[in-house]
């Protein structure tokens, strides 16, 4: 492979960063990678520095998801079924994205499948497994800076923290993309040189038993430029769940909410701003709570009223201060906004992982390790 092909191997752009936290003593930064070629050139780079990383997560995903389930266990022949259902959709829908996948696992040496997998991982069951998320989003009119922001906390399994990473790649005739996630996701929270940040909440909903996965869809979502066309991208897959996509754009803020049928856009208000959680806004698919109700995620009318009840007392402009506040927010805890750990047998092993902030515009994003009322926030810049 010629040396230009990818900048992963390169000191300084790999860092496995060791920043910590002279109070704890803990590790606050995640390691972070920056790629660039053909999507198998990006892929095998990927594979080949976070091995461990993807072999251990690999590994984790189906215990990860039947945590907390009280329906019983997805086995391992059932997962199979899932990934052989999903595997030619995801290929026909993004073959670029998939190339990449194929040269993720080739690297580390695991089979594609079991790559397709963790990307699936929210395909797994209809009920899908417990994950929430509070994201906050202010379009550039409504900031003091004047570049527009996304955050969100992600509320799910500590575990993951270890197999996490900051990743960017830099595509050939593509918008790059810098995300944080898990090793071996094609997609994830995150934002691209085009202006556009994704935040994602889990959402209620119904789903089909095959179908592209939702990571495959956010990443074509980062291959655009603008609402429209990231509801396009949207639309055009057979989509297997109901799915959120938070996003701040250079048109503002916005929300895609999409089921296996219909795929609706949220705008955001007369101040620029937005708020969003885990159960269904747009007017159109409104009657989810009630149908689907089981599977909205703790809390998420009220993480959804306090966080516009704090944008609505604040300042006229928003700030990145601003929004770290809200997600560092304990009103009910500890189901909070800012979540804990507590006694719910079904998520009580989850709080908020990380809390991250996207500015598009301004190339970086912030990142907490760890629940945002405890971690320092680190800046990561894109591919720097």
């Amino acid at each position: 492979m010629p040396d230009d092909s990818c900048s992963a191997r390169l000191a300084p752009e790999v860092r496995h960063a060791m920043a910590t936290s002279s109070k704890t003593r803990r590790v606050t930064r995640f390691p972070e990678l920056t790629v660039s070629g053909t999507p198998r050139q990006m892929g095998a780079a990927v594979g080949e520095e976070f091995r461990d990383l993807i072999l251990g997560v690999c590994d984790r995903v189906l215990e990860r998801f039947n945590k907390g389930r009280s329906e019983g266990p997805i086995t391992m022949s059932q997962a199979e079924q899932v990934v052989s259902a999903a595997l030619p959709w995801a290929r026909d829908y993004a073959p670029d994205t998939f190339e990449e996948l194929v040269g993720t696992a080739d690297a580390a040496g695991v089979a594609p499948e079991r790559l397709v997998m963790l990307n699936a991982r929210n395909m797994l069951s209809s009920r899908g497994g417990p994950a929430g998320c509070t994201s906050v989003m202010a379009g550039a009119s409504a900031t003091v800076s004047g570049v527009g922001l996304a955050g969100q906390n992600w509320d799910n399994d500590p575990a993951m923290d270890e197999f996490s990473i900051v990743l960017t790649r830099r595509p050939s005739g593509k918008p790059s993309v810098t995300t944080w996630g898990q090793a071996g996701l094609v997609g994830y929270i995150g934002f691209n040189s085009e202006g556009i940040g994704v935040c994602m909440n889990a959402l209620n909903g119904s789903s089909r038993s095959e179908g592209v996965p939702w990571y495959f869809v956010v990443r074509s979502i980062y291959e655009q430029s603008s609402i429209d066309g990231a509801a396009a991208a949207v639309g055009r897959a057979r989509r297997a769940i109901t799915a959120n996509a938070a996003m701040i754009t250079r048109e503002g803020a916005a929300d895609i909410e999409a089921t296996p049928d219909e795929v609706r856009v949220l705008r955001h208000d007369d101040r620029g701003r937005l708020v969003h959680t885990n159960h269904c806004v747009h007017p159109d698919l409104v009657a989810n709570n009630d149908k689907y109700p089981s599977s909205i995620y703790g809390q998420s009318f009220d993480r959804k009223a306090r966080a516009e009840r704090i944008l609505n007392d604040g300042a006229q402009k928003t700030s990145v201060d601003d929004v770290k506040a809200i997600l560092s927010d304990h009103d009910g805890y500890p189901t909070s906004i800012c979540r804990h750990p507590n006694d719910n047998p079904s998520s009580g092993w989850q709080r908020s992982v990380v809390s991250i902030i996207v500015e598009p515009d301004a190339d970086r994003m912030h990142v907490s390790r760890g629940n945002p009322c405890e971690a320092p926030y680190e800046v990561y810049e894109a591919g720097g």
